[in-house]
């Protein structure tokens, strides 16, 4: 430090101060759209490395490709907020209508303008994230400290808007289970998280279809390439200790190593230079070689090898393919889903182990009956084109209305189920639908919303008949439901849980029912569902307003519930007093036959038509009585019918072990709220200063000391509505 960094410090923060005041172009033509792309990283170091070589190769097919956007590359400085072009090298300036994608990883200067985001994002603007790992939290011995500490603030940044686009599926997965948990929770909770398979930086030099000579050095020197940085978790100790085993029994095999060395992983470098056979049987590149000098690597040897413990994607498998080079994996699960069974794969992390994997493999490569590549060779343009679906509403809605086309059709009832993470219970209420619906003509939607548990893989192979729409994001359940009745072909659409079961031709009695009554001007019917143990749950409301009769009543449910909370904070720590569990006993319900105020959401049966569909503002609750509030004021009729038997499975326990005050933490608990203060301000049930009550009092609770950190991030939404 000099004596002109301060000043420097503060040229900084005014040129920050001055590129957040003037973000927006007030000027901009209309129709002009821009497509931002930062490149901050490339554009620094200019490395050759995996993240690097994705971003230059997606880069350069948007360029190519004919958009309508105006493709702008952007960068960040690291001494001062705010994003600049790369052309000019002047401040951008955003429009309604553009699109942020930060295509490179910048680990450090993404979080810096986080102020820079949150405007573009909060104005309509999408914000979406290319990510490529989570080595740094589950492998930090890989990493530098300071990218371990870097790393979960970055997710946390990034977690905050639009969506994030992984490049495979088992990363999509790892990094929703990683924004599951309870502590890492991402802040926007309709967070997309979708992948799109980067693509090979050459073609085969195969005739498509034609498999390679195997073997192809028969009685001669048999070559293996692997090719990663100098990285513990690559496992190239293990992979040394193989090869030196059966180098030591005289096999003549040749192992080529591409990659560069890091100085926190320089035993590596010594283990491999220090190797008797180093120069001769045992050949390393020190550095990323050129495209050219790959590509001649991967034609010339007799199999690809990688041992590396974790990976995000493993673009070299991908390349190594395209050659048809016979693939030698570790068996983890993106090497699954890459290779199927078009590889030879081995588990354990001694040298002895993968050095009888590989004896077993060079037999069966004598024997030419080694598994040969048959992935899909995906060029850099599909990657481009997949990642465009995902960020740009145009090709969005052009492939949203082919699969409609594709998947549209007529017959009585549509059934719409929304699963999120629910894999058992969806499968006993699908396999209920199709054991109990009879003399009737109907499809069966299920509009999952990101599971991780693999209720997606679950739809598909034991219910193909099953129309799956894959939301990639936990959208809630109103949009989730929307994505469906898209894709609807009934007369009549059928909103159903997942943790429910029908018990009887339920379908087939509110579709004649509905038909044999038309002169009660029906808007929507229900029944009187049940828990497992055969007492009636909640299925409908006395008032059309929902669980609260009125903002008044909201006001005052709130009010006794911040002053008990803070009652019970006070003896907490002033009296240091434990906090002691509670029952939340469920009231006993009532069998219900006729109109009611509104009919829950988990079995809604009503006529598919602009009526059906759900105000997607609404996360979780009030989405049905909002859109029954709409049938209601239209002259409509809601009602309980009896004759279908439906068992609400979720929650039949009535007694629920929870702790005073820290239960208000309770996601659904806060949703809830959320949900009802907008119910009350969109229909205008409520005044002004009522409303103003109404979020003080939720604010004052949700920032109550006991249970401020996992509810202190609603406070700023709450503010908003």
């Amino acid at each position: 430090m000099d004596i002109f960094t301060p000043l420097r410090i503060l040229k900084g923060n005014l040129r920050g101060l001055r590129n957040q005041i003037f973000l927006f172009d007030r000027k901009r033509p209309a129709g002009e759209k821009i497509l931002f792309v930062d490149v901050t990283e490339t554009r620094r170091l200019h490395q050759h490395s995996g993240v690097p070589r994705v971003t230059r190769s997606v880069l350069e097919e948007l360029r190519r490709m004919e958009l309508p956007y105006r493709l702008v590359e952007v960068f960040s400085h690291p001494h001062h907020a705010g994003f600049y072009s790369a052309d000019s090298g002047k401040p951008i300036h955003v429009a309604p209508g553009d699109v942020f994608f930060g295509l490179d990883l910048s680990k450090f200067l993404t979080q810096k303008n986080w102020l820079f985001l949150d405007r573009m994002y909060r104005n309509g603007i999408p914000v979406y994230f290319y990510v490529h790992d989570l080595i740094p939290i589950k492998h930090p011995e890989n990493c530098t400290k300071s990218v371990v500490r870097a790393f979960p603030k970055w997710l946390a940044t990034v977690s905050r808007y639009t969506g994030l686009i992984a490049n495979s599926r088992s990363t999509r997965d790892e990094f929703a289970e990683y924004f599951a948990l309870k502590g890492s929770r991402a802040y926007n909770e309709r967070i997309l998280i979708d992948f799109a398979y980067p693509g090979a930086s050459f073609p085969s030099r195969l005739i498509p279809g034609q498999t390679r000579p195997c073997p192809l050095h028969k009685g001669g020197q048999l070559s293996f390439l692997s090719v990663g940085a100098m990285e513990k978790r690559k496992g190239y100790a293990q992979l040394l200790a193989a090869f030196g085993l059966l180098w030591d029994k005289g096999l003549d095999l040749k192992l080529t190593i591409v990659g560069p060395t890091y100085r926190e992983n320089g035993e590596l470098e010594e283990l491999i230079r220090s190797n008797p056979r180093y120069g001769t049987s045992l050949l390393w590149h020190e550095g990323y070689v050129s495209d050219d000098d790959l590509a001649v690597l991967y034609a010339e040897s007799d199999a690809y090898i990688s041992a590396s413990f974790a990976e995000g994607f493993g673009l070299p498998v991908t390349e190594a393919a395209a050659f048809a080079t016979p693939l030698i994996l570790r068996d983890i699960p993106v090497y699954r889903e890459l290779g199927g069974d078009g590889a030879f794969y081995f588990s354990g992390d001694s040298g002895e182990s993968l050095a009888s994997a590989l004896e077993c493999w060079i037999a069966l490569y004598m024997e030419g009956n080694v598994p040969l590549p048959h992935i899909k060779w995906r060029g850099w343009r599909d990657c481009a084109e997949d990642i465009c679906r995902i960020i740009l509403p145009e090709f969005r809605e052009k492939a949203a209305a082919e699969l409609a086309r594709a998947g549209k059709k007529r017959c009585d009832v549509s059934v719409i189920i929304v699963n999120y993470n629910t894999r058992a219970l969806l499968r006993g209420c699908l396999s209920s639908i199709y054991e109990r619906t009879s003399e009737l003509e109907f499809e069966v939607i299920v509009s999952d919303n990101g599971s991780v548990d693999g209720s997606a893989e679950m739809v598909r192979k034991e219910f193909p008949q099953v129309l799956l729409v894959e939301n990639r994001a936990n959208l809630g359940f109103g949009a989730a439901n929307n994505r469906a009745l898209d894709r609807a072909g009934g007369k009549y659409v059928f909103y159903l849980n997942s943790d429910t079961l029908l018990l009887n031709n339920a379908l087939k009695i509110f579709f004649d029912y509905w038909e044999s009554h038309p002169e009660e001007n029906l808007g929507a019917l229900g029944c009187n569902l049940t828990w497992p143990d055969g007492c009636f749950c909640l299925s409908s409301g006395t008032s059309r307003n929902g669980r609260f009769a009125s903002a008044a009543a909201f006001r005052k449910n709130q009010r006794k519930l911040c002053l008990r909370s803070y009652k019970i904070a006070l003896r907490h720590y002033v009296f240091r007093r434990p906090l002691r569990p509670v029952k939340d006993l469920d009231p006993p319900v009532e069998k219900i036959i006729g109109p009611v105020g509104y009919v829950t959401g988990a079995d809604l049966f009503l006529l598919n038509d602009a009526r059906a569909r759900f105000d997607e503002g609404y996360f979780m609750y009030y989405e049905e009585v909002d859109l029954e509030y709409a049938l209601s004021a239209a002259g409509k009729k809601l009602c309980l019918i009896d004759g279908p038997r439906i068992v609400h499975l979720e929650g039949a326990s009535s007694v629920r072990g929870k702790y005073e005050v820290k239960d208000q933490t309770d996601f659904s608990r806060i949703q809830m709220s959320l949900s009802a203060i907008r119910f009350f301000r969109k229909h205008k049930l409520s005044g002004p200063l009522s409303l103003f009550f109404i979020k003080l009092y939720t604010a004052v609770l949700w920032l109550n000391p006991i249970v401020v950190r996992d509810t202190g991030r609603y406070v700023r939404r709450l503010i908003r509505l």
